[in-house]
């Protein structure tokens, strides 16, 4: 999915409006003359702006090295030295003498909460196309809470796909390993897994009359209590991981959790800090998966679980682990279209379904595009859609001085609004809308 970073949509949304003044350097280091309340650029008077005072009111926002994302007012400007001072707190002291920043007539962080206000505006004709895969089908269960990252009302088409057997199937790198946790040496010890920090371990084994709902295949399953304040591993060795350097490594485990936001899929590269995936969602069995690039192999691959610390002791059950390398994508088998659905509330209601389990679901569906804060955060979009996206914003932004100005700054603000509202309605790099795929029900 074709992305655009801050950094770059807010400089093109000041052009759009006319609110960008520039980009520009740091000459000398911020705090290199003892003050931190002054950025020096000589660029700055060799583009022009060779009067004193020229640039005060403007707004400066610093988009790199210890002062990235810093924005500020300008107070003075001192022509022959490209002197901008600025008010609030003093910078950070940074020894770079190439700081980038950039100069606004208006405040960037309004303008930015304006480019997310009409995401919101511009929401179904700009969209995220949202896949998720949290939910799993559950035998003679019908009703299923709709994902939240998915807009009520734009629910669009759902998939019901197979399990893959972990143990079986041939591409799995861990698949000579106890990669189904069906072999323990002990039942609080699983063959071959390194398990770190977990309050304890527990064989969970089959039943039927009630089914176990914990197994989710095979025989048995592991349950890991997590202690409060803990950060916890468990992590199976690739066998010949070095045969491995340089490609893309995918991870998939399944887990039952009740409990959000502390259980990932994670990989380890020799012994570098654990590169996770998303967190579980707490919603019950789901497959959480992860993908690196083994770049710097040396010694081995490790792939597992990783659960992140918080103030509450939890438990969670995992089984059934796969670990491809080389190929761009965790493998997914070919899910059927469920054609009789429909959204009821929060929920999605399902007819129809299967009364077996291990399937997954895969629900596609359309959510307003994602926020952005920071000069790295990205939303999903680019080229013609950006455009769109600034007529609104622009639309936004000048609706504001509307109901606060006289009347001659009045029609001019409104001849503006009403100027970005016909670009709007243009629908120029609007989206089209994912195919709704049910059938009557």
């Amino acid at each position: 999915m074709a992305t655009t970073t801050l950094n770059t949509m807010l400089p093109q949304f000041g052009r759009y409006i006319g609110a960008y003044i520039g980009s520009f350097t740091t000459t000398t280091a911020i705090g290199g003359t003892g003050s931190l309340t002054v950025v020096i650029s000589t660029e700055l008077k060799d583009s022009g702006f060779t009067n004193d005072d020229a640039l005060n009111d403007t707004f400066i926002k610093i988009t790199s090295a210890n002062n990235d994302d810093t924005v500020r007012r300008v107070t003075d400007y001192t022509a022959s030295s490209g002197t901008i001072t600025i008010s609030g707190t003093d910078l950070t002291n940074d020894s770079s003498t190439n700081a980038t920043f950039e100069l606004y007539r208006y405040d960037p962080d309004q303008l930015r909460d304006s480019i997310n206000d009409a995401r919101l505006e511009a929401f179904p004709e700009l969209y995220n196309h949202v896949e998720d895969r949290t939910l799993t089908l559950e035998g003679h269960q019908n009703k299923y809470a709709r994902p939240t990252s998915i807009r009520q009302g734009f629910v669009r088409q759902i998939f019901e796909e197979p399990r893959i057997d972990a143990k079986s199937f041939a591409n799995n790198i861990v698949g000579t390993l106890n990669c189904d946790f069906e072999s323990w040496t002990d039942s609080t010890t699983p063959a071959d897994w390194v398990n770190s920090n977990f309050t304890s371990i527990t064989q969970e084994t089959e039943n039927t009359s009630p089914d176990n709902w914990m197994v989710f295949s095979g025989t048995y399953s592991a349950q890991f209590q997590v202690a409060a304040g803990s950060v916890n591993t468990a992590l199976l060795t690739v066998p010949s991981g070095t045969n491995y350097k340089g490609e893309e490594i995918n991870v998939g485990v399944w887990v039952y959790s009740r409990t959000a936001s502390r259980v990932s899929a994670a990989i380890q590269i020799d012994s570098d800090t654990i590169s996770t995936g998303t967190t579980h969602s707490g919603g019950g069995w789901e497959r959480l998966t992860h993908t690196l690039v083994a770049t710097d192999l040396g010694t081995s691959i490790k792939v597992g679980l990783h659960v992140t610390s918080a103030s509450d002791a939890f438990v969670f059950y995992a089984d059934e682990i796969i670990a491809t390398s080389g190929q761009s994508e965790i493998p997914q088998p070919l899910g059927s279209p469920i054609m009789g659905w429909r959204e009821e509330t929060d929920n999605i209601v399902i007819h129809g379904i299967r009364s077996d389990n291990n399937y997954q679901l895969r629900v596609r569906g359309m959510a307003p595009l994602s926020s952005v804060s920071s000069g790295s955060d990205t939303m999903e979009i680019e080229g013609d859609q950006l455009r769109l996206l600034f007529s609104y914003a622009a639309m936004l932004w000048f609706q504001q001085d509307i109901d606060q100005l006289d009347d001659t700054e009045f029609q001019i603000a409104q001849r503006r609004f009403g100027h970005f509202r016909n670009m709007a309605a243009t629908s120029k790099g609007r989206m089209a809308p994912i195919t709704l795929l049910k059938g009557v029900y």
